[in-house]
């Protein structure tokens, strides 16, 4: 009989930015193929609701609640020691928590302290916490590091030019602690979602409904990607069965636009 190559069973992952959208589904795809996670999100209580209601639906303690906030570099760091304090190891670190844009405009009218923001927490407070992280799985030989990037990331958009740049940077750091913490069997990669049904486009819809339909018709498989489908992108990363991978951003974004492309039907 041939292995599960996307088993969990026996695993442990720390997730950021889990309560909702793409950081929710994560968490329960990594339960549903026998992971235990500690999910943290800035308020705690929707942490810990949402580990209780986990808990219930598979019938094991399969999940833990902290609060943490991405933008305080210290409080992110204990909050990660306080989940291997209570599970003994951390085996898979997801990095899904991100500062997103408030709105979309032309790079022209984001002010510094916006640019600042969004360098600070989604590539070095990230990139703070990946290297933590590191240190016990560098010393075990064993590990991996995931996180949530973008296709922004990858190709200029407009509205949102500045957090692209940021998550160019994510990027850049995904290629270069793969390639040196690969000696180490310690893995690192990214999912790059493309137009995905989060939290944040949720609330975009709500808000400026045209714009997130011009963003559509550009996707290849006009459609929006559902958060399950990222989810199952990190399960493969994390798994047996992405083992040959590290220092790769896979775009999950329904296709790249381009001359080839047919007109939207």
């Amino acid at each position: 009989m041939l292995r599960n190559l996307f088993d969990l069973t026996g695993k442990t992952a720390f997730i950021t930015g889990a309560t909702k959208g793409i950081g929710r589904s994560i968490v329960e795809a990594f339960v549903d193929h026998g992971a235990t996670v500690v999910l943290y999100s800035r308020k705690g209580h929707e942490a810990e609701a949402a580990a209780v209601e986990i808990n219930a639906r598979y019938g094991r303690e399969a999940a833990f609640g902290v609060e943490a906030d991405l933008g305080k570099l210290d409080q992110m760091l204990a909050a990660y020691d306080s989940a291997v304090t209570r599970l003994g190891k951390i085996d898979v670190l997801v990095c899904n928590a991100a500062e997103t844009p408030d709105g979309f405009g032309a790079a022209a009218d984001f002010p510094r302290e916006k640019y600042v923001r969004l360098m600070e927490l989604n590539i070095i407070n990230n990139a703070m916490l990946m290297n933590h992280a590191a240190v016990a799985m560098k010393a075990r030989r064993d590990g991996v590091i995931l996180a949530t990037s973008s296709a922004a990331g990858s190709r200029p958009s407009f509205g949102i030019f500045p957090y692209g740049v940021a998550k160019a940077g994510l990027n850049h750091v995904i290629r270069g602690l793969g390639a040196e913490l690969a000696p180490y069997n310690v893995r690192v990669n990214a999912v790059a979602p493309g137009l995905t049904r989060s939290f944040s486009l949720e609330h975009a819809i709500k808000e400026t409904p045209e714009a997130i339909e011009q963003f559509r018709l550009a996707v290849p498989l006009g459609r929006i990607i559902e958060p399950e489908e990222i989810a199952a992108g990190m399960v493969f990363l994390a798994s047996e069965g992405g083992k040959a991978l590290t220092g790769q951003v896979i775009l999950m974004d329904g296709g790249e636009p381009g001359s080839g492309t047919p007109p939207a039907q």
